[in-house]
């Protein structure tokens, strides 16, 4: 027989059921705090959009990944697939008389679609930052110094966060490869992190020896602020040099926010977004297959919302992360008291239930018509039964039992 469909989910949505819940919602609540300490005002958008907020440059060619409809007007909404466009909306209209810099900060749902086999969500969250109308090396620094501390924050252990310089690249490619085509290729094949792609086109497309070399070796060079030596020997262009020292002066800058121990430089990295435009980063942690964060520069856009400005910002996967903490340390639930009365002893229980909720306890009162039945019932193992019957309280437990005393002398029961 078919499976009803009114309990089945489309695909790429998840139920987050408890205890899993309350961790995700306290791992957005620990990184929301560094943002505040950090200085940035967390921002809302609304869930949908209309389609050219994100067909002005930032999704122009990711169209087929947005759920789109129609609203009465006739005009495409879609769900937002990203949150950096409509804040350079929100930054270009109702704060465009807001001075600059502009730091916001937000937690939103996301909404991709993704193919069949993709193993992906296509609705997930996403806290992250913009910072907006700087264009010094200090504020991708801050960004990237930022993202350490919210991963820090967020309980996550053994990072790494990856730079690159989109500008660095852009400027080897055109001194190295005529066609235009090639480029693009070969862009998109770095953005997927397609490394034998990437060189089958090297191979296939590039005739001088010279620059096949130049462009086999840009993707392996990674390590500390000491691979900036060697890439400076590839190329003569002079916008990837000034790229390069930009890199060069982030660096000294992170140093002196005291995390490059987290860090490490990957001149071959390249983000799927085609909005950035200089310095970019991913953090990755160990047991996932994705990047839990990632970010960058990207001083183009906020231009083709008629406010020019230079801008830099990261997101952070929420799910991703809350992935690596099940598989580092599942979550230990803080312990729950279940409360069995029956009509006789509401009286007292009720009472010691606002008491233990009170102290700072986790407790719900049922009543029930045998409270010893429904305490032996089977459930998580953090529910702890307390059972009221005929005036007395039913536990061995010595602390709930110490508390009752307290209690019951307070109040004279």
């Amino acid at each position: 027989m078919q499976k009803p469909i009114l309990f089945e989910k489309p695909r790429g949505v998840r139920d987050v059921l408890p205890p899993l819940a309350a961790r995700k919602r306290e791992v957005e609540k620990q990184i929301a705090k560094v943002f505040t300490r950090w200085g940035f005002e967390e921002i809302t958008t609304p869930t949908f959009e209309y389609a050219e907020t994100f067909l002005n440059g930032a999704y122009r060619d990711d169209e087929d990944q947005m759920f789109k409809f129609i609203e009465r007007s006739g005009k495409t909404v879609v769900l937002r697939p990203d949150m950096t466009a409509p804040i350079a909306r929100v930054v270009s209209s109702l704060l465009k008389e807001h001075p600059l810099p502009i730091r916001l900060s937000y937690n939103a749902s996301i909404f991709r679609q993704q193919e069949n086999n993709a193993g992906r969500d296509a609705e997930f969250t996403q806290s992250g930052v913009e910072l907006i109308g700087d264009e010094t090396p200090d504020a991708d620094a801050e960004v990237m110094a930022l993202a350490c501390h919210a991963l820090t924050a967020a309980g996550v252990n053994g990072y790494r966060i990856a730079i690159g310089q989109v500008a660095y690249l852009k400027g080897l490619f055109e001194e190295h490869i005529a066609d235009e085509s090639v480029r693009s290729r070969l862009s998109v094949a770095l953005s997927q992190k397609d490394f034998v792609s990437y060189e089958r086109i090297v191979n296939a497309e590039i005739a001088e020896e010279t620059s096949r070399t130049v462009l086999l070796t840009v993707v392996r060079l990674r390590g500390g602020v000491e691979v900036l030596k060697q890439a400076r020997t590839l190329t003569q262009n002079q916008a990837a040099l000034a790229a390069l020292d930009n890199l060069e002066t982030i660096w000294k800058v992170l140093v002196l926010h005291n995390v490059e121990h987290y860090l490490q430089l990957d001149l071959g990295l390249l983000l799927g977004q085609h909005y950035y435009s200089g310095a970019v980063f991913e953090g990755y942690a160990p047991n996932v297959g994705f990047p839990v964060c990632s970010g960058g520069r990207y001083d183009e856009l906020l231009g083709k919302f008629g406010r020019p400005a230079a801008a830099t910002g990261f997101m952070i996967g929420v799910e991703r992360v809350l992935e690596v903490l099940e598989k580092e340390l599942p979550g230990k639930t803080k312990e729950h008291f279940l409360v069995f009365y029956d009509e006789a002893d509401r009286y007292p229980t009720i009472g010691f239930t606002v008491f233990l909720r009170s102290k700072g306890f986790i407790v719900t009162a049922q009543r029930c018509d045998d409270p010893l039945e429904k305490a032996a019932e089977a459930r998580a193992p953090y529910f702890m039964p307390i059972v009221f019957q005929n005036g007395k309280l039913l536990t061995r437990d010595k602390l709930v039992q110490a508390m009752f005393t307290d209690f019951s002398h307070m109040f004279s029961i």
